[in-house]
């Protein structure tokens, strides 16, 4: 899970382990041990892309200062970890994994996990995405229209816990099929509900549902891809059963496509859709905006049924360990597809600046701009 962020003034070092000299299997040359708490944050800093080949799990730190528009300033703090869970193919994905922490000024805290595991020969693949927040935030009711209103929302604290799951078999090649299981469960506070402002369904909102999905990925590097494609068909039932008070399908799609167009830049286009039917609670309706699509929105101010958004980003390398991305995107919440209008299209612009914390994973600072809004957007791994 990616946070939005304005800047990164620090990188934490591990407690130990700095130190001491490192070896060639391990590094480029032999380095004279750093002395002192400044050396080596400089030490760490020259060697977080330098593959550790002889560990089983490589482990890196990350945190400092942070601002965002909903929350202002702050601190957060990452753990992210690489291994293969067969070390002797050398074809064979690496898995990844990011631990976060972060707390702001506004009462805002929130803790998680992300985690892609890939299994020898490939076999089989276990995504996990598990958090943990509390967060002011706002509400401006359901559809086009209603986020257009930019000064009538409602405001509340949202608690929300919610884990996913997906497990899938590769059935031919780059070919996988599997299930997804998701729970959701939101909860509402100190709403204001002074001067009719929009009105959510105050309380508790749970959601548990799960579906099939089928997957077909020839992406070179999954944080980072150069070339290939990535395609996700997947279906979520929330039946009255499994606890839920509403019920609705969801059906998703997502198209990646990266190609390599000169030396140092690659074009990546993304293309995502959401269609839900049924009885679909407020908090799980689609909600344009945040850290992944259409960057420079508030996540949620637009939410509906239905949800499409496209984005097309060149990303370049610059210098050294430096890189740029520039990208343009846009899309649309609606109801049905029948009402559908490309006048209420939500256009999303930006530049992003890119610094390889390892060896293909970037840590990246995004600043995202749409009609009357703008955020920064700070995240480890590509947004797609």
């Amino acid at each position: 899970m990616d946070r939005k962020i304005l800047l990164l003034l620090l990188l934490v070092t591990p407690a130990v382990g700095y130190a001491q000299q490192e070896s060639t299997a391990d590094s480029t040359a032999t380095i004279s041990a750093p002395k002192g708490f400044f050396d080596n944050i400089k030490y760490y800093l020259q060697h977080t892309n330098v593959e550790k080949k002889k560990k089983k799990v490589d482990l890196s730190f990350i945190g400092g200062p942070v601002y965002t528009p909903e929350t202002s300033f702050g601190l957060a703090v990452m753990m992210a970890a690489q291994y293969k869970t067969d070390r002797t193919d050398s074809l064979l994905p690496v898995s990844n994994a990011a631990v976060y922490a972060s707390g702001a000024l506004t009462g805002f805290y929130g803790i998680g996990i992300s985690n892609t595991t890939i299994f020898p020969h490939d076999r089989f693949r276990l995504a996990l995405k598990a958090s943990f927040s509390s967060r002011p935030n706002k509400y401006w009711g359901i559809g086009y229209e209603a986020g257009s209103r930019k000064d009538d929302y409602t405001e509340y604290v949202q608690l929300t816990e919610k884990l996913q799951a997906d497990f899938s078999i590769n059935v031919n090649g780059n070919l996988f099929v599997g299930l997804c299981t998701q729970i959701q469960n939101v909860q509402t506070k100190k709403l204001d509900t002074a001067g009719g402002k929009p009105l959510m369904v105050p309380g508790k909102v749970l959601g548990i549902g799960a579906g099939p999905f089928i997957v077909y990925d020839t992406r070179d590097f999954i944080p980072n891809a150069y070339k290939g494609m990535y395609i996700r068909l997947g279906y979520r039932f929330f039946p009255s059963f499994m606890g839920n008070k509403a019920v609705f399908s969801q059906l998703d799609l997502q198209f990646d496509w990266y190609k390599q167009l000169w030396k140092g830049a690659v074009l990546a286009t993304d293309l995502y859709a959401e269609e839900r039917s049924g009885d679909v609670p407020w908090s799980l309706l689609g909600e344009a905006g945040g850290s992944s699509r259409l960057r420079g929105y508030y996540e949620g101010r637009f939410r509906d049924k239905n949800y499409v958004a496209a984005q097309v980003e060149l990303r370049q390398k610059i210098y050294n360990r430096s890189g740029l991305a520039l990208w343009v995107g846009g899309g649309n919440v609606f109801p049905r597809f029948n009402e559908f209008e490309f006048r209420q299209s939500l256009v999303s612009y930006g530049i992003g600046y890119r610094w390889e914390f390892k060896k293909r994973v970037n840590i990246r600072l995004d600043y995202g701009r749409g009609k009357d809004q703008q955020g920064f957007y700070f995240g480890i791994n590509e947004v797609f």
